[in-house]
């Protein structure tokens, strides 16, 4: 039987190597490539295509960095490409609100809208002004204002939105949008077994030891609150290491709000991105405990990643993570809260076998791969 063909724009790439929506798209292509036949937007210097793992990539010109991409225009070109090209493929699945304005061409022309905002982009401008230069600043507000209009139209132009959290659900339902379903991510498995030697040797690597470091894994923007993990940090009398690994960039204004705030401190360590799984497991494994500071978005799939791991998680006391973790997770209020609780949890005082029962059982009936990838299926027959 032919295979139904589906666009998915809004996003830099797969593998992925920027963020969580990079993973979900390769993880839910990876479960429903038997049924149909993806075309995913693969941000690159030229157009061509090929097949990654059962998946046509679409690469399309588009103007990115380090840490930095245009989306809105990525996403126009990228759409405009596919709509001449592939004039058979009848639905698309839009990633953030930022892809509106490619899905409202989509829509003129015809097709299936399925689009999911992720999280509430125009609070993301909001948080990385405050970092921003002096001169900067009406830019990020008028780009603040963008972003709150691209959520309106996120929830006007689709079939259906998707919503990661409730929380981000009850937030776009005030936009009112045709429909609205809830679709979790899922927790994307890092590593099976490995030798003891192998963990000994890949920790030695970066000269740590098990259960003696913290440890963060993220983008580094100002919305994810790193600022407020160190200075949580530097106010504990921890003697421990605090290690965050993400796409750092000496050139943003955060980035270097960062090492300023970091100072000289030996036990603070950054380190640049890890795509190998084996490593970035071994180091989630073996963290003493994992800090989780992100403030907008909706379910986080590196937050969904530490859970099955079971080991302890500081969460920022936000309605998306209490939403994930529930009694899973140990709150923190602001950085000295944080602070606070770092020197609770050394001195042993959580219950952490509730802790650890609570992170696995929520991911084998929330956050599942296998689950994520029916309900999608189901939204795609939705949609036909």
């Amino acid at each position: 039987m032919k295979k139904r063909k589906i666009a998915i724009i809004g996003l830099r790439g797969i593998p992925g190597k920027y963020g969580g929506t990079e993973t979900f798209i390769e993880e839910l292509t990876d479960r429903l490539k038997d049924d149909f036949l993806f075309y995913v937007m693969h941000e690159d210097r030229k157009f061509y295509e090929d097949s990654f793992n059962g998946v046509i990539r679409v690469h399309t010109p588009s103007v990115e960095s380090k840490s930095t991409s245009i989306p809105s225009i990525n996403d126009f070109i990228s759409t405009l490409y596919i709509l001449g090209k592939h004039r058979d493929i009848d639905t698309f699945l839009f990633l953030g609100p930022d892809s509106s304005v490619a899905a409202l061409i989509a829509r003129i022309a015809g097709k299936k809208i399925i689009l999911n905002p992720d999280g509430i982009e125009w609070k993301r401008l909001l948080k990385r002004s405050y970092f921003a230069p002096f001169h900067l600043i009406p830019i990020y507000l008028l780009t603040l204002l963008y972003m709150f209009l691209m959520e309106f139209l996120s929830c006007k132009i689709p079939d259906v939105v998707v919503a990661d959290s409730n929380g981000i659900m009850d937030h776009l339902k005030r936009h009112k949008p045709k429909k609205t379903v809830y679709i979790a991510y899922g927790a994307r498995r890092l590593i099976n077994e490995v030798s003891k030697g192998d963990e000994d040797r890949i920790l030695g690597k970066y000269n740590l030891k098990p259960k003696d470091f913290y440890l963060t894994v993220a983008r580094i923007v100002a919305e994810n609150n790193i600022h407020l993990e160190i200075e949580g940090f530097k106010m504990s009398n921890s003697n421990k290491k605090l290690i965050i690994v993400g796409n750092f960039n000496p050139k943003d204004p955060y980035n270097s709000y960062l090492t300023e705030l970091r100072e000289i401190r030996e036990d603070i360590i950054f380190l640049d991105p890890i795509y190998d799984k084996v490593k970035l497991g071994i180091l989630r494994k073996n963290c003493f405990a994992y800090i989780h500071a992100y403030e907008v978005g909706g379910t986080n799939p590196s937050l969904l990643e530490q859970m099955l791991f079971r080991r302890p998680i500081l969460a920022y006391d936000v309605p998306f993570h209490r939403e994930v973790l529930q009694e899973g997770g140990i709150y923190f209020k602001d950085a000295k809260d944080l602070a606070s609780k770092i020197e609770m949890l050394e001195r042993g005082e959580f219950d952490l076998k509730t802790i650890k029962k609570m992170q696995i059982k929520r991911i084998k009936r929330q956050y599942n791969w296998g689950k994520v990838g029916k309900e999608y299926e189901r939204v795609f027959e939705l949609v036909r």
